[in-house]
C-alpha cells in the first residue's frame, strides 16, 4: 500500500524495506551503482526515513530474495543455498551456514558482473565480458536480432 494513502495507519508500518537492482552498501544504506539510473551513491534509506519518518533499510534485490525464501520456507531454505535471479540482469543471493553472505558492499553474490570473456561483449555496467553481457535478457535479445531468420 502507498504510504501516502490516508486510510493507512503509518504507525502500523514497522519498516520500509527497499530492494534495488545493482550494487548496494547495506551498512551505508546506499545504492552504489544500478542499471536503473545513471546516478551513483544514493542513500535511499536515509531519504525514505526523512520523507516518511519510518525506519528504512535497503539491500540488493537478490539478497532480499534469498532472505524472503528463508522467511517463507525456513525448513527448505535453512543452512546453505543460493537464490538466482535471471531477468534483465543476473544476480544471486547466497546463504552460508544460515547467514546471508554479502561480502564487500553487499555484492557477494553479484556473479552477473564476473568477467566471463575478457574484452568481450559490452555489459550495461560499462565493463566488457561480464556473464550478464551474454546471459541477461537484453543480451539474448541483442544476439537474437543478429541472427538470420533461417538460423537453426
Amino acid at each position: 500500500r502507498r504510504l501516502e494513502d490516508p486510510d493507512l495507519d503509518v504507525q502500523s508500518v514497522a519498516r520500509i524495506a527497499l530492494a534495488i537492482q545493482g550494487i548496494t552498501d547495506s551498512h551505508a544504506r546506499a545504492m552504489l551503482w544500478s542499471p536503473i539510473t545513471p546516478q551513483t551513491n544514493i542513500a535511499f534509506a536515509d531519504i525514505l526515513e526523512r520523507e516518511f519518518g519510518i525506519p528504512a533499510i535497503m539491500e540488493n534485490d537478490c539478497n532480499m530474495m534469498a532472505v524472503a525464501l528463508r522467511w517463507r520456507d525456513p525448513d527448505r531454505y535453512r543452512d546453505d543455498f543460493i537464490a538466482i535471479l535471471l531477468s534483465h540482469g543476473i544476480g544471486m543471493g547466497l546463504v552460508l551456514k544460515g547467514e546471508l553472505f554479502t561480502g564487500t558492499h553487499s555484492s557477494g553474490g553479484e556473479f552477473g558482473h564476473m568477467i566471463h570473456r575478457p574484452g568481450g561483449a559490452l555489459c550495461r555496467c560499462g565493463r566488457r565480458g561480464c556473464v550478464e553481457a551474454y546471459a541477461g535478457n537484453y543480451a539474448i535479445w541483442r544476439n537474437a536480432r543478429q541472427l538470420s531468420e533461417n538460423a537453426e
